[in-house]
């Protein structure tokens, strides 16, 4: 086992009481027979409902899980960009607090550690793993991005696998949920090489979707535009 093969699971979890105890035993059940050195770092971004709480009631059953506490919900992306401050391994990727993803799927994409710069985690059959309503929002802006950065992506809101040097040295400004798809073409501007994985999505079997809020969308218009500023050179990276 090697320091190239190493990796720190990121797990932003708001209000999640009901579905972390999943995840992480989804997370660790993928990386078990796997001969990756990994962390577990779950950043409870200022949860009202226990998630922190269950966390630390259960760190007995995951010794390799580290919590760090929002004192305030601050979104999605200053939770990311913490949980990657402390990250210590060489390779980053974020597991959503939902527990929408399989063992099965995501040990697919850990077992991808190092192949590439950047593996890139895309939802298969979208349409039947999702409402009809958000399967479309998504793959709009999924065409958007892809019209202003050139490229030809599957995805760019699911789960990636980075280098931890590149991401440690990104200066990331969206907040919510447009912050994956800056992270993503401010890597691949950094680096070389990335494939693309297909994944298979449950969506959540317990409490709401935080996708859908008027501060969410106010991000992603954002990110629209600072992508754009980016890709057409007026704004630094």
């Amino acid at each position: 086992m090697t320091n190239a093969h190493s990796l720190s699971v990121i797990v932003p979890a708001y209000n999640e009481a009901d579905n972390i105890l999943g995840t992480l035993e989804s997370v660790t059940t993928a990386l078990a027979p796997l001969p990756i050195d990994y962390e577990i770092l779950v950043v409870d971004d200022g949860s009202s409902d226990g998630t922190g709480d269950v966390v630390r009631a259960n760190v007995d059953r995951f010794p390799r899980v580290t919590l760090l506490v929002n004192p305030r919900n601050l979104g999605f992306g200053s939770t990311y960009r913490r949980g990657v401050d402390a990250a210590t391994r060489e390779h980053l990727v974020m597991v959503h607090g939902d527990n929408a993803w399989s063992a099965d799927t995501l040990r697919a994409l850990f077992t991808r550690v190092g192949d590439a710069d950047i593996i890139i985690g895309f939802t298969r059959n979208m349409w039947r793993s999702r409402p009809l309503g958000r399967t479309v929002i998504s793959k709009a802006f999924t065409l958007l991005v892809n019209i202003i950065t050139g490229r030809r992506l599957k995805y760019y809101n699911g789960l990636q696998l980075h280098r931890a040097d590149v991401l440690k040295g990104l200066a990331i400004q969206s907040s919510g949920y447009g912050f994956q798809a800056e992270v993503l073409v401010k890597a691949l501007r950094r680096t070389r090489t990335f494939v693309e994985v297909p994944m298979d999505l449950t969506e959540r079997a317990r409490g709401e979707s935080k996708a859908f809020r008027v501060k969410n969308a106010v991000d992603v218009l954002r990110t629209i535009g600072l992508l754009c500023d980016i890709e057409w050179g007026l704004a630094k990276e």
